[in-house]
């Protein structure tokens, strides 16, 4: 899978009791564009018997294919690499505005979190503990501020 693994890293992540935050700047990045390095796209053919099952399993462990029949992917080591107990996907899709039944997601997420409000708007829900927030107490459902001012970078890929 090239495409899927950092929602789900994040999606299962999240169930188990992570929460993530956006630093001010970038401290982290990798670089498409070095020469000579193997990259995961050189060998893709070799894998694209499996990729339509793989991907089904990872959209099923993290339910964001709700349509699909259970059943028809495999569960083998889901206890060692699925949800956790902590938090439901369910609630990740609707504090971040995404609808996996209609395949939808509301715009200019990127922006909420990138201006600090997300950050803001969150803190106030610290636990008592001060080790993350208390998503029980978040009743928060992003819906697009501006959904008639998209440009191609405020849906539908990775960067927002």
């Amino acid at each position: 899978i090239f495409q899927g693994e950092e929602m789900s890293i994040s999606i299962r992540g999240f169930s188990i009791g992570y929460d993530f935050y956006a630093p001010i700047r970038s401290v982290c990045f990798h670089h498409y564009n070095r020469k000579n390095v193997p990259v995961f796209w050189e060998n893709s053919n070799s894998f694209e018997q499996i990729a339509p099952n793989s991907m089904k399993r990872l959209l099923g462990i993290v339910r964001m294919n709700p349509e699909v029949d259970p059943s028809s992917w495999d569960h083998r080591d889901e206890d060692l690499y699925g949800l956790g107990g902590v938090r439901t996907p369910e609630l990740f899709y609707e504090t971040f505005g995404i609808d996996v039944v209609n395949k939808e997601v509301q715009g200019h997420l990127c922006r909420f979190v990138d201006s600090g409000t997300m950050h803001t708007d969150f803190t106030r829900y610290l636990r008592t503990d001060k080790m993350g927030i208390d998503y029980n107490q978040i009743k928060y459902k992003f819906v697009d501020p501006d959904p008639n001012n998209l440009e191609d970078d405020d849906v539908g890929d990775d960067d927002g």
